[in-house]
């Protein structure tokens, strides 16, 4: 599977794109990039709650094969090893 990252993300990862062995679905993977690169990844990506829960950062784009997860099962969104998944952080500016 592929997962291309944008802006900052890029940066703080080191590279554009990855190749993976495809989790189950968008947040296994989401978790295991926390796990793999940690406060580098979840600072542009989860914004903690009350508690230990987290969740996404508002304007976090997620696309599984070029269709936003928001319109596909959102972080249950199923993966498999021929999918492109892009996750472009929130960009602010005006």
């Amino acid at each position: 599977m592929k997962v291309r990252l944008f802006a900052f993300l890029m940066y703080e990862v080191g590279k554009r794109e990855l190749e993976i062995q495809a989790p189950t679905d968008v947040a296994s993977l989401l978790e295991l990039m926390s796990r793999k690169y940690g406060a580098h990844f979840d600072k542009w990506i989860w914004r903690k709650d009350e508690g230990s829960g987290r969740t996404l950062i508002t304007g976090t784009l997620i696309m599984v094969n070029g269709h936003h997860i928001l319109h596909l099962k959102d972080l249950q969104t199923p993966l498999n090893d021929s999918d492109v998944v892009s996750i472009f952080p929130p960009a602010a500016g005006g």
